[in-house]
């Protein structure tokens, strides 16, 4: 008791001077939690990497959009102009014991028949009206009007893939059946209605968009641009996976390419009205060009922070071009012959080609002059140039995708062989995250798995030993199924597509699910899909095997050099 009191007599009461002096001498102790602030500091820097790793996935995305459309100037006429030739020739096909007609040309005529009835339909719209008759409207209606547009743009779209695959499945099944002629003429009746709505639809958004571009204060054109950050409040506040997260940037893809075409059409009816002046193009390029740096912008912001509060390592993006590279290859070698190969990518990306071909065709034609010799040669000079375009562009997303499946591979290689090479179990440690990313007012528990180095490679178990590394490693290759691999064995839904984003959680595709109460796991670029194969997953897999020889042969031979 006395060395107590003796202890509390000798200790100095705490005086204001030196409660300042502690204060201003604290310091930030963070040497005692460096792993916590490591990954914090890792965070940020995976922020400021998405834009460029999300931007590497939507050119991709991009210009398979743009293959896709050039695909309904270029091979779709001439494919056309081959089933006529058929036609024509079917006498001499059939005593030669041939099939004149097969579904595939069938298809290709109803497409070219909706083409070109809606570009008539199109052609009874005085386009002068409908810009002064959106002019004369106020500032609250262009606004409200704009966002009527582009929520029936995207109900559209939904809608009319289900059109378009119920006319070719029609067909398809008419030619087994035998089945009368009212179903397909129903089914071909509804698909010209939509065709021609759609592209009417766009007209009006395009005029709107135009108008904006044309008014004196700009003031509904910022409010239009602002509107886009409504889709920030709407988007990163809910909870996303990573199949959730690729549904998004579809849909991010299909609306950059869109907004493309709009300003293709408001470019090419302002040039025309302004007589092709090069003054009046300097004056609009400006307005175009802060309209597509908002739309970046915007889904920069959107994707990096949905990144860092669903916790989705950066490297999934790689996994979503990977996606869209097997679909790609995978489109090639499909014997379905109801739809083409830009049909499976179109599907995937949610994205429906021909409302766009058919208004930017009809912009065209009345924007431009095609009379006498003049206009001959220029039509002659733009169909080649579009030939070559689409040729070149098709070279480059396949020569693409062989190389984001053999990255894509080889990156799910290595993280087998890491596994595999592990001797000790990793534990694992708690971290608690930050108030700002807790859900449903509780303190989310993640469990962290920890590093473990691997061993030593074969390499060093002498010659023998890299020869069987080699074998078995082309052998797990043959037969290895990456998560970008399976989520495009998954038939496509342009639905998904539409939704993403808009609602508060998609349906998982995964089977699996986790309760509110369990350990919420911390994602990895080491993490695999949980997603069962089905027995229709199983017959598109032997599809990949002949789609990617090129990839296995060059990937064994660069296992080959590299050893040698």
């Amino acid at each position: 008791m006395r060395s107590d009191k003796s202890k509390s007599s000798t200790e100095k009461p705490l005086s204001f001077f030196r409660y300042y002096f502690q204060e201003l001498t604290h310091g930030h102790f963070m040497d005692k939690n460096d792993s916590r602030y490591n990954e914090r500091r890792e965070r940020v820097y995976t922020f400021l990497r998405q834009p460029f790793e999300i931007e590497k996935m939507m050119i991709y995305g991009w210009l398979l959009c743009f293959d896709v459309s050039l695909n309904a100037f270029t091979f779709l006429p001439l494919r056309i102009l081959y089933a006529i030739m058929r036609i024509i020739l079917s006498p001499i096909i059939l005593l030669r014991g041939g099939i004149c007609m097969d579904t595939a040309l069938k298809c290709d005529l109803l497409k070219g028949g909706i083409f070109v009835i809606s570009i008539y339909f199109m052609s009874l719209i005085d386009t002068s009206i409908i810009y002064h008759l959106v002019r004369a409207q106020t500032l609250i209606k262009l606004y409200i009007i704009y966002n009527m547009i582009e929520v029936a743009d995207r109900l559209f779209s939904s809608f009319g893939q289900d059109i378009l695959d119920a006319l070719f499945f029609t067909v398809t099944e008419s030619n087994r059946k035998k089945r009368e002629f009212f179903r397909i003429s129903l089914h071909f009746l509804l698909a010209v209605l939509y065709i021609f709505g759609h592209a009417t639809l766009v007209l009006f958004q395009a005029t709107t968009l135009n108008v904006a571009f044309n008014s004196h204060n700009k003031v509904l054109l910022t409010i239009m641009m602002a509107n886009n950050f409504v889709e920030i409040k709407g988007t990163v506040f809910k909870k996303y996976d990573k199949n959730n997260l690729f549904q998004i940037s579809c849909a991010d893809v299909r609306e950059r390419f869109h907004y493309f075409s709009l300003m293709l059409v408001v470019l090419l009816r302002n040039m025309q009205q302004y007589s092709w002046n090069w003054e009046h193009f300097t004056e609009l390029v400006p307005n175009m060009l802060y309209v597509v740096i908002c739309e970046h912008f915007i889904d920069w912001f959107k994707h990096a922070f949905v990144v860092k509060f669903n916790h989705i390592p950066i490297e999934s993006y790689n996994e979503f071009r990977a996606t869209l590279a097997y679909d790609v290859v995978s489109s090639r070698h499909k014997d379905d012959v109801a739809s083409d190969h830009s049909d499976v990518v179109s599907r995937r990306l949610g994205f429906i080609p021909l409302p766009l071909a058919v208004l930017i065709f009809h912009v065209v034609r009345i924007s431009v002059d095609f009379h006498g010799t003049s206009g001959i040669i220029v039509i002659v000079m733009g169909l080649i140039v579009v030939q070559l375009l689409k040729v070149l562009n098709s070279i480059v997303i396949v020569g693409l995708a062989v190389l984001y499946i053999e990255e894509d591979i080889k990156t799910q290689h290595q993280q087998q062989t890491s596994t595999d090479n592990k001797n000790t179990t990793a534990t694992t440690k708690l971290s608690i995250l930050d108030p700002f990313e807790q859900r449903g007012n509780r303190t989310i528990i993640v469990p962290k798995p920890l590093r473990v180095k691997t061993v030593t490679s074969a390499r060093q178990q002498g010659g023998d030993g890299v020869v069987r590394a080699n074998q078995k490693l082309v052998d797990s290759y043959n037969n290895m199924t990456t998560p970008a691999k399976e989520r495009s064995m998954r038939p496509p839904s342009v639905d998904h597509i539409v939704t993403a984003g808009k609602c508060e959680r998609l349906s998982p595709p995964t089977s699996s699910t986790t309760t509110d109460d369990d350990f919420i796991p911390m994602t990895s670029s080491h993490e695999t899909s949980d997603v069962s194969t089905t027995s229709s997953s199983h017959q598109r897999q032997s599809s990949f095997a002949a789609a990617t020889t090129r990839t296995k042969l060059d990937f064994g031979n660069r296992i080959e050099e590299e050893n040698n």
